[in-house]
């Protein structure tokens, strides 16, 4: 009986252990999905597949083979001539896929572009750049409060 027990505790012990590590970063990769992104748990499958959305715009994407690491990334494209959101990804990467310094795919002029991006390596670090409902709540309040102190 005691065996058993102690197995499942193990067993649950490294599982358990397993999670706790995990890596979990915001995921999107439209302009639209990226006002309400969703959450992705870092691994290997799911770094290869943001991999793959990768190469489909930036010519100089690495093949990795598998890490025991990775880093959530936060990556906005803007057409330079009318400042216009083009494009954005947030997601698990490869810390050798060096995405800030990734060229863009079927550009003719790499100087038209410019790119907001970073990476980092704690849970849900790469949000959004985007204001959300509630922050537009906190906004509004944080104005009727000061309107009427100023007021009053």
């Amino acid at each position: 009986m005691w065996k058993k027990v102690t197995f499942c505790v193990v067993l649950v012990a490294f599982l358990g252990v397993q999670f706790a590590d995990a890596l979990t970063c915001y995921s999107c990769n439209t302009v639209a999905g990226c006002r309400n992104p969703s959450t992705q748990t870092c691994t290997n499958a799911t770094a290869n597949a943001n991999r793959e959305y990768l190469a489909t715009i930036h010519s100089d994407v690495p093949t990795v083979n598998g890490s025991l690491s990775f880093l959530c990334a936060n990556s906005t494209y803007y057409y330079s001539q009318n400042n216009s959101h083009n494009s954005e990804f947030l997601g698990c990467v490869f810390p050798a896929t060096n995405i800030c310094t990734l060229n863009l795919t079927n550009t003719a002029n790499q100087n038209s572009w410019s790119r907001h991006c970073s990476t980092c390596n704690t849970d849900y670090c790469n949000p959004a750049g985007t204001f959300s409902g509630s922050t537009y709540t906190i906004l509004g309040s944080a104005v009727a409060l000061l309107l009427a102190k100023i007021l009053s």
